[in-house]
């Protein structure tokens, strides 16, 4: 450890708390740091605020940290980082059931916000991947997509306020906590998304929906997952107003004898339940070439909701939804029989998990890319810390547009890059 970073340990466990503050010599230490890893778990804005400034003093690197869904290793490893864990920042702040608006710590986990909400009838409308450790911090701050997106909108959508603090120890607010509080520029687009770089998310303020009365899944069984995609266009432009459909193939595909087939397609339907039986029928009603079909509970084919990440390696593609068969495609080139692979039709996001850890080294990334670089996809492997450092050598259609002013938004609110130093895409 370096001497700068046990000096700022010292100095934040005396001002926070011998409490706050951890050392761990594990392997997989918070935010992808490498062990011996300093950790300090803040109470409050004012805490993370006191953090960032003891760090940027001692030109310390802060990596913020929520569920630890999406780590990222820095660029920059000779730099010293510690870990700004949130673990401790989990209180509701406010619930407005009537304005279905909800108001908590940035720390707070997805699942105990649903939980709390659901008492009142409502829903958190966010579905990102490994969902039952995400926290809502950490969704915002990684614009963390799932299965809800087709139904309620992307993530920022939303988002109608958030608490930030800066790189020098600012604490702001962007939005507010009722609908509508947009008079000028909404900054709470510009925090989502930008994974910490612009400033560590400490508050959120969601949007709810209603929870639905009923809700089931309808599926069909096809003979591979290309023509399963090509059965759920048709389907998507049928049916409008499903709340998800879904392609898949491998150990994803739920064997339960209701429906064998080596592909799936799978309509989620959500809603009243006058509203569940018309989109259902209307959906029966599609002349899809299935060589099965089924009535399954809402919670059936888990792969849906959550990747398969117990095989080793979890690889997430994105495309045009028009460009889902040429994906599914060029992927089939790389993907062996031992891949699950879940293709949402409606967004064009593509995950495929393998049991090899070492799928696709780095000669078969390579060619992925080569393949890949036509369409524009947009490639990541949320599990290897490492992925993003050579994203864009293996992806260069994938390089964002207006580095420059991402740079010049760096300078302002993070001074002296002390958050997420070398850790984010958008490189300086």
């Amino acid at each position: 450890m370096s001497d700068s970073l046990r000096i700022a340990a010292e100095r934040m466990a005396a001002d926070l708390g011998d409490n706050a503050v951890y050392v761990t010599d594990e392997d997989g230490a918070p935010g992808g740091l490498r062990a011996p890893a300093v950790v300090v778990r803040p109470d409050s804005a004012e805490q993370v605020s006191e953090v960032i400034k003891i760090a940027k003093d001692l030109r310390v690197g802060v990596v913020p940290v929520g569920g630890d869904t999406s780590p990222r290793r820095s660029s920059e490893p000779d730099r010293p980082c510690l870990a700004l864990s949130l673990e401790h920042m989990t209180s509701l702040v406010e619930h407005a059931t009537e304005d279905l608006v909800f108001t908590a710590q940035a720390g707070m986990g997805l699942k105990a916000a649903q939980d709390l909400v659901a008492e009142q009838g409502h829903r958190v409308p966010l579905a990102p991947p490994l969902a039952s450790r995400a926290t809502l911090g950490g969704i915002v701050a990684c614009a963390a997509e799932g299965a809800t997106r087709n139904a309620y909108g992307a993530v920022r959508d939303q988002v109608l306020g958030l608490q930030v603090v800066h790189g020098d120890g600012r604490i702001t607010r962007a939005g507010g906590r009722v609908v509508k509080n947009v008079t000028g520029y909404d900054l709470c687009r510009l925090y989502t998304g930008s994974r910490g770089v612009l400033g560590v998310i400490t508050e959120v303020t969601l949007r709810l929906h209603p929870l639905e009365a009923s809700a089931c899944r309808l599926a069909w069984g096809f003979r591979d997952i290309g023509q399963a995609w090509q059965s759920g266009m048709r389907l998507r432009d049928a049916v409008p107003g499903l709340y998800g459909i879904h392609a898949l193939t491998g150990d994803a595909v739920v064997k339960d004898g209701q429906v064998e087939a080596e592909a799936l397609l799978v309509a989620t339907v959500r809603g009243p339940d006058v509203l569940v039986e018309a989109l259902g029928e209307a959906c029966w009603e599609v002349d899809l070439p299935a060589s099965g079909r089924a009535v399954l509970p809402p919670d059936a084919v888990p792969a849906i909701n959550e990747p398969t990440l117990g095989r080793g390696a979890w690889l997430r593609v994105s495309a045009l939804p028009a460009d889902g068969g040429r994906l599914l495609e060029l992927l089939g080139r790389h993907a062996d029989a031992k891949a699950d692979m879940v293709m949402d039709v409606t967004g064009g996001v593509c995950d495929i998990t393998h049991g090899s850890p070492e799928f696709l080294d780095p000669v078969e990334e390579t060619a992925l890319g080569v393949d890949l670089e036509p369409l524009g996809a947009q490639v990541d492997r949320p599990l290897d810390p490492e992925f993003h450092l050579r994203r864009f050598e293996l992806f260069p259609s994938t390089r964002p547009d207006g580095l420059e002013i991402m740079s010049a938004l760096m300078d302002s609110l993070n001074p002296g890059r002390t958050l997420n130093q070398g850790r984010h895409e958008v490189r300086p």
